[in-house]
């Protein structure tokens, strides 16, 4: 009897040991969507939607953009000579410092299933020292195993005209 409990106790030890974190701070390019725990792989909608804004409003690389984007958004992109003229104009948006997160909280299962997915990312960020809120809704598709950003919604709860 004694035996099953010092058992059961190392068991449970190995198991708690297990279930540590990495320790210290991640590089920003390893780092994944930070909202949720739903977009973990390499090569998800979600990953892909963030390192494309990423590229754009963070990194001022258009050309990296371009690799997440499919061919249709990638012609509309040729117009833009760099990526703050293209966020500034195309996208209407515009921040000093900007984090991206994915809001995840009605993610189905579908996207694993199919070629197309919607991800929804929502951009919090300082401009002329004031706290700005946005969200862009991101059709995706899946050509030639990449997911690629297809389309670009406009914040679906922006209010115009007020």
């Amino acid at each position: 009897m004694m035996w099953r409990q010092l058992a059961m106790v190392i068991c449970a030890l190995l198991a708690l040991a297990g279930c540590g974190g990495e320790s210290g701070e991640q590089s920003s390019d390893s780092k994944a969507p930070a909202a949720g725990t739903a977009a973990t792989a390499t090569d998800s909608p979600e990953v892909t939607a963030v390192s494309f804004f990423k590229a754009i409003l963070v990194d001022n690389d258009i050309k990296a953009a371009k690799k997440h984007a499919a061919p249709s958004l990638k012609r509309v992109m040729d117009g833009y000579a760099s990526a703050k003229a293209m966020s500034r104009t195309l996208l209407n948006m515009s921040f000093d410092s900007v984090e991206i997160t994915v809001e995840d909280t009605n993610r189905n299962v579908r996207e694993f299933y199919t070629d197309k997915a919607d991800v929804m990312l929502i951009f919090t960020g300082i401009k002329n020292d004031t706290r700005v809120v946005n969200m862009r809704m991101l059709k995706m598709v899946k050509q030639n195993g990449k997911w690629q950003v297809n389309e670009i919604k406009d914040d679906p709860f922006a209010r115009t005209g007020i």
